[in-house]
């Protein structure tokens, strides 16, 4: 696996897939998958990789857009409501037609793209039918259809299955779970990376 996606567990058609993304991206990705499969994970590696110029491991740019305090990244996320509305997607329209601050590119990472209202799903369209070269949205939602047609089909979908669960297994042994603990958790996260993290770090488990 490339240094972009480094720590990712399984995923390995997709990340390949982003990993030749990079050279030629397009201007919006739309992410899906069940929740807890490492949607979001794997778009802010992408991310990183969009954002980063250099093939340097130590870069402090990749060190800060994992972070989430790189200025040329956008975290759109909803703002004290279990909605994104209308009002703080305007911003993002406005933001997105702004150049970049560091680099060549702006990227706009929707982590919970699904909870846009109708309103604001609109209000984003025509930034995603008319977008400007250095700007690229990555919205991550658990289906297509959680977002209108309009805005999907704006986007380069990226569907994410489950991760095998030896792939599973072999990650929580890696943080010092014992092989009888991994495995139980890897049953029960039912290829979800994310469920299986946040598991493992409950103190019952």
């Amino acid at each position: 696996m490339s240094r972009w996606f480094e720590g990712v567990v399984g995923h390995d058609r997709v990340t390949a897939l982003l990993e030749r993304e990079l050279s030629f991206p397009a201007n919006a990705y739309l992410f899906v998958g069940a929740a807890g499969v490492g949607k979001a994970t794997v778009a802010r590696h992408f991310a990183k990789g969009l954002l980063c110029p250099s093939d340097d491991p130590a870069c402090n740019i990749c060190r800060r857009v994992q972070e989430g305090n790189h200025t040329d990244l956008v975290s759109v996320v909803p703002e004290g409501r279990s909605m994104l509305g209308v009002d703080q997607i305007r911003q993002v329209v406005s933001q997105a037609a702004m150049s970049p601050v560091e680099g060549s590119r702006k990227v706009f990472l929707f982590e919970e793209a699904g909870s846009m209202t109708d309103q604001a799903a609109n209000a984003l369209l025509k930034t995603l039918e008319e977008p400007t070269p250095t700007t690229i949205f990555i919205l991550v939602a658990e289906a297509e259809d959680e977002l209108p047609s309009t805005v999907a089909s704006r986007c380069r979908t990226v569907h994410f299955g489950r991760v095998p669960e030896e792939d599973l297994v072999a990650s929580l042994e890696g943080i010092g779970l014992d092989d009888e603990d991994a495995r139980a958790l890897g049953r029960v996260s039912g290829g979800r990376p994310g469920l299986a993290f946040s598991l493992a770090s409950r103190p019952e488990s």
